[in-house]
């Protein structure tokens, strides 16, 4: 699966050597002098991923997202998630899906006008076509699934005219990831006045721990549904018609009142159900714990955009937060600005170079060999279009998420002295962080700390900025703090990937990790993982911690390096 990486920044870890005899000098997928959107996939919008087979007959890591550049959905390829190229369209002027007719204006279409029965089939209607004519660009946020039974690949796309609920989800299928798609028809169909609750776009689908194949999708409206798929052809519903089960909202109604459907088209906080801003969502099972992890977009994606989880034994929920509250809940009664759900990612900038990224939402979870992979879109000032942000996921101890505040880099899996696949066999991988690595190799060190906010900001550009902590070798952090780091077993996920035979599997391990237990001046208290990461701004291997306090809230730190490793 994952090939060995090849240092291509080899003068600067020549530097790092010297600089840090202490720690160990990682391999890199990057390039000193490349832009800081190096390593990201794009530009695009609502990427998935997947590792899987491409028309060669070998394979690659591929991703699916709306190309930000002009209509289409565009296939990235990669053979280390960090270099990517762009290897075609799922679909083009000739071979378009039934749903779309042509806009006119070369590949851009409109979205034609359907009437849907109670067994879920359609017929075309003559009344006038309803697109995103604004953006002629009418494919929004697909996904992709691999169903093992027939070894071939479903692709789940929408269509949608922006701001209304009139949306649809349609699938294509192939053998191959980046040729050969060829159409299925549509799955499910909202519109204005048809009654229902949910916004047709955003589709991710997953298989449950007995192999049947679960769909989410919901935008803006309504929340986030669940549906189940046939088993023996995903391209179809297992019960035609049906929007499927509320697992996320904000709100506790079960339907619309739809005579204020009119008036959410200009006032869209308006709109009834409480869904407004909650999307992009995600699904991962993870077997070693027995959950199903719910992840989820809130806020404006333009700047606001940040990701929150919910976990459930059941994959048809209730989906619960850290603190045992649900992802179903009524904001009208708990206040303008109360949203339940484990923030883990949201804008943020580092207070030492003036780093970072907004936009983070719309997310992938994937497996990747021995490593747990989260991606979102990623957006900054200055930085043309929207790209894939991919970082690593560690487990804390009882079982949550929490996101490398590192960009994946190439490198390989660093939680201590761990392991990870490569071309399908199991190798050691050394990246145990000791007690010169955080200091600097001296008796001191700077670290910038991120606490993430908690409440939602729909309209505003709050970034959460990063304290500037001075750490000392003593385990005291300057101004009344404490830190210290251990070892502790962690769990390694490995499931959903396949093999060069074909086959899926689902292999687990335990390694030694490192931990950390950081008290900052002031009480906040958070228990996680510090690991080696690459600085993306700096263009240096630097140490991280990521953890969460005892009320599940995400706190992210990193060290700032001396002058003599920062870029020229």
């Amino acid at each position: 699966m994952l090939h060995k990486t090849v240092l291509t920044a080899s003068l600067l870890a020549a530097a790092l050597v010297s600089a840090f005899a202490a720690e160990p000098v990682l391999e890199f997928k990057v390039n000193k002098n490349a832009p800081r959107t190096a390593g990201m996939c794009g530009p695009t919008h609502d990427e998935e991923v997947i590792f899987g087979l491409g028309s060669d007959g070998k394979q690659h890591y591929f991703a699916v997202g709306t190309d930000v550049r002009g209509p289409g959905i565009t296939i990235w390829q990669s053979e280390d998630m960090v270099n990517w190229k762009d290897v075609g369209r799922v679909f083009t002027q000739a071979n378009k899906p039934a749903i779309l007719e042509s806009g006119g204006r070369g590949f851009a279409y409109t979205f034609r006008n359907v009437e849907i029965g109670g067994d879920g089939a359609y017929k075309f209607l003559d009344t006038p076509a309803q697109g995103n004519n604004r953006l002629g660009n009418a494919f929004w946020a697909p996904c992709i699934y691999y169903h093992e039974p027939d070894q071939t690949y479903y692709l789940y796309y929408c269509c949608s005219a922006f701001g209304v609920r009139n949306s649809f989800i349609g699938c294509a299928k192939s053998k191959t990831l980046d040729k050969g798609w060829e159409d299925c028809g549509q799955l499910i169909h909202t519109r204005v006045g048809d009654g229902k609750r949910f916004n047709a776009i955003d589709p991710a689908v997953i298989r449950d721990e007995k192999g049947t194949p679960w769909m989410i999708y919901g935008s803006y409206f309504g929340g986030i549904a669940l549906v189940e798929l046939d088993s023996k052809d995903p391209s179809k519903l297992l019960h035609p018609g049906t929007h499927g089960k509320t697992v996320a909202s904000r709100t506790t109604d079960t339907v619309f009142d739809i005579s204020t459907l009119e008036k959410a088209k200009t006032a869209p906080k308006n709109e009834p159900g409480g869904g407004a801003g909650i999307e992009g969502a995600s699904l991962l099972y993870n077997p070693l714990r027995g959950y199903y992890y719910l992840f989820v977009t809130y806020d404006n994606l333009e700047w606001s955009y940040h990701c929150r989880v919910g976990r459930s034994k059941n994959i048809e929920g209730p989906y619960l937060d850290y603190n045992g509250k649900p992802l179903i809940a009524d904001q009208r009664k708990l206040g303008e600005n109360t949203v339940y759900g484990t923030k883990i990612i949201g804008p943020y900038r580092w207070k030492s170079d003036n780093a970072g990224w907004a936009g983070t939402g719309h997310t992938t979870v994937f497996q990747a060999g021995g490593k747990t992979m989260f991606g979102s879109n990623s957006k900054w000032q200055g930085a043309p279009g929207s790209f894939l942000g991919l970082r690593r996921v560690f487990w804390s101890k009882d079982g949550w998420p929490m996101l490398s505040p590192c960009l994946y880099a190439g490198e390989g899996f660093s939680i201590g002295s761990g392991e990870e696949y490569v071309d399908d066999k199991l190798i050691p991988f050394d990246n145990t962080v000791k007690k010169d690595g955080i200091l600097n190799s001296g008796e001191s060190a700077q670290w910038d700390f991120i606490v993430f906010s908690q409440s939602q900001d729909r309209t505003n550009r709050r970034v959460d900025e990063s304290t500037i902590y001075t750490i000392k070798a003593d385990g005291t952090i300057e101004g009344g703090g404490t830190w210290k780091i251990g070892t502790w077993n962690s769990v390694m996920l490995i499931a959903d990937g396949r093999t060069k035979d074909g086959k899926g599997f689902g292999q687990h391990i335990l390694t030694n990790g490192v931990s950390m237990l950081v008290e900052l001046p002031g009480g906040v208290k958070a228990d996680g993982v510090c690991a080696y990461g690459w600085d993306q701004d700096r263009k240096c291997q630097t140490v991280f911690f990521t953890g969460l306090t005892d009320k599940g809230v995400t706190v992210w730190g990193q060290r700032i390096p001396p002058s003599s490793t920062k870029a020229n």
